[in-house]
């Protein structure tokens, strides 16, 4: 995987996370007569997902890094 796929896939799985974030909690703050414990696990997965997006995100970072060093 390239150091540019992996930042790609890192910020594409934070986005994701956000916005399924924004959408739970739109959902908890105007229920419109449904349950909220669906979107209340939800939040959980939401910052789960953006904190492995951004462990991508690190990994890649620390890894150009690391081959910079190797060829500098």
């Amino acid at each position: 995987m390239s150091p540019t796929s992996a930042l790609n896939s890192g910020a594409a799985t934070v986005a994701a996370g956000v916005q399924q974030l924004n959408r739970d909690a739109q959902q908890i703050a105007n229920p419109n007569g449904q349950a909220s414990t669906k979107p209340l696990l939800d939040l959980n997965q939401s910052s789960l997902l953006s904190q492995a997006g951004a462990d991508v995100l690190s990994t890649s970072d620390k890894m150009l890094g690391s081959l910079l060093d190797a060829f500098a």
